[in-house]
């Protein structure tokens, strides 16, 4: 009980300092919410896309399993829990930690692998840090998703746990992109694919609003 009751002060403390932080101005940055289940693929795409095109990956899982393992993080416990729980934690603590890295980044494009995840986070982010640009979907059957989740052996990686997610995505998420689609932010990936046939699908949608980088052999 003291832990949670520590960290709702926590969150309170948070959200005051957050809305009387400067919001990003729309014109400065270019915000791609990255969706799609557990092992669709997010990732393995994301890291490629900022590789060739001039584009900040934040991948919202790793950021948030990183201050779970930071030693002294006083929001590691109630990440951890939310994470083998396969539920989505505190909107005010992944806004908080989300926003530093995008202010500390050097390129104004970004792809925000895994978010929004629900309503709630979509509302908090654009309220507090910038409006969100356009929304891409990797959609992927359940059995596809299960039999390349499991080999992974991640800590959340379980039987149970995977199901659980899949159950968050479908319940939750489900409604940020049935918004963001009538807004017509919305576009959808067929990730059943080869990781380049996904590939290919995206740099049509992602060609649009990022330069593809320099790069010298």
């Amino acid at each position: 009980m003291p832990l949670f009751r520590s960290t709702t002060v926590d969150i309170k403390n948070m959200e005051s300092e957050e809305s009387t932080a400067t919001r990003i101005q729309s014109s400065e940055v270019h915000i791609i919410g990255l969706l799609g289940g557990p092992g669709s693929g997010k990732g393995t795409q994301s890291k490629r896309l900022s590789q060739e095109y001039e584009i900040n990956h934040i991948s919202v899982g790793d950021i948030l399993r990183a201050e779970a393992d930071r030693e002294g993080s006083e929001y590691a416990p109630i990440i951890k829990q939310n994470m083998l729980a396969g539920t989505v934690g505190p909107r005010e603590i992944t806004i908080k930690i989300l926003k530093s890295h995008i202010l500390k980044a050097a390129t104004r494009v970004f792809i925000l692998d895994g978010f929004p995840r629900n309503m709630d986070q979509a509302q908090y982010f654009q309220q507090m840090i910038s409006p969100i640009s356009s929304v891409i979907v990797l959609e992927c059957s359940e059995d596809v998703l299960i039999e390349r989740l499991l080999p992974r052996g991640r800590f959340d990686d379980n039987a149970g746990n995977i199901h659980r997610r899949l159950n968050t995505f479908k319940e939750t998420t489900s409604i940020v992109i049935d918004h963001f689609d009538r807004e017509d932010k919305v576009h959808v990936i067929n990730a059943e694919g080869s990781v380049q046939a996904v590939y290919d699908q995206l740099i049509q949608v992602v060609g649009a609003f990022a330069k593809r980088r320099n790069v010298h052999t």
